[in-house]
């Protein structure tokens, strides 16, 4: 191949490239598991919120589980000295009775507050033990997602392999100079280096070359400028 055929198809290659590039970013899996993470994420949020209020919860019903424990041990101390027939004084025995009474009370309510506690305790496990159940079925269907992506995509990615391959050993017929021109080309004009005249029209920018330019072009090298875009202009036969 000449040089100008050489770089035209060098173009090709990468167009070829940039298409399957996309067609992979394109994958509706991509965009689902994506979606699905972003997701999964704000669930780990609500569930780490969820153990920490169980845990928190927890605390509760022990720390009000030890103060009825300590009630009751006092009860059951001031009871035992009602019974033991130590205390004879009659006001004394009253006051026993008075504080046994007080403490009662105070244990009823203690136990109401730790049943209040034990079902706030209870509805949180049930909320994260719901959450947790959320993430595992998430996590199942990403891992299902990202199996039909590397399927649907691996065959993209095998044919994007080839072609880059194929552009290497195009890329390396070229001249150095030349490559290094058409390289920075390609990254200044959106992928598209070369373009090639066809009658008086640059294939790269659809604009229609003036005659005196289009003599003058096919009188000079294979490989110009186009005098619009400024990218390569590669001068086909007798354009």
């Amino acid at each position: 191949m000449t040089k100008g055929e050489t770089l035209l198809a060098l173009m090709e290659q990468d167009l070829a490239i940039a298409r399957a590039v996309k067609a992979l970013d394109e994958l509706p899996e991509k965009a689902a598991i994506l979606q699905l993470r972003h997701r999964l994420k704000e669930i780990e949020g609500v569930a780490e919120k969820a153990r920490a209020y169980v845990q928190r919860a927890n605390a509760m019903v022990a720390k009000s589980a030890d103060e009825v424990e300590m009630v009751q041990a006092k009860i059951d101390a001031e009871q035992a000295k009602v019974l033991s027939g130590q205390v004879t004084d009659p006001k004394e025995l009253r006051n026993l009775t008075r504080e046994i009474d007080a403490l009662s009370r105070r244990k009823d309510q203690l136990e109401r507050e730790e049943l209040g506690l034990m079902e706030k305790a209870e509805s949180g496990e049930a909320q994260r033990a719901k959450v947790d159940a959320a993430l595992e079925e998430g996590r199942a269907k990403e891992a299902d997602l990202i199996e039909r992506y590397k399927s649907q995509g691996g065959e993209i990615q095998t044919e994007i392999a080839r072609l880059r391959a194929e552009r290497d050993a195009i890329a390396r017929t070229l001249d150095g100079s030349l490559l290094a021109r058409y390289e920075r080309l390609r990254e200044a004009k959106k992928g598209v280096a070369v373009g090639a005249l066809k009658g008086a029209l640059c294939t790269a920018c659809r604009t229609e070359i003036p005659a005196g330019e289009v003599q003058a072009l096919q009188a000079g090298p294979e490989v110009a400028e186009c005098p619009n875009c400024k990218r390569m202009l590669v001068i086909v036969g007798d354009a």
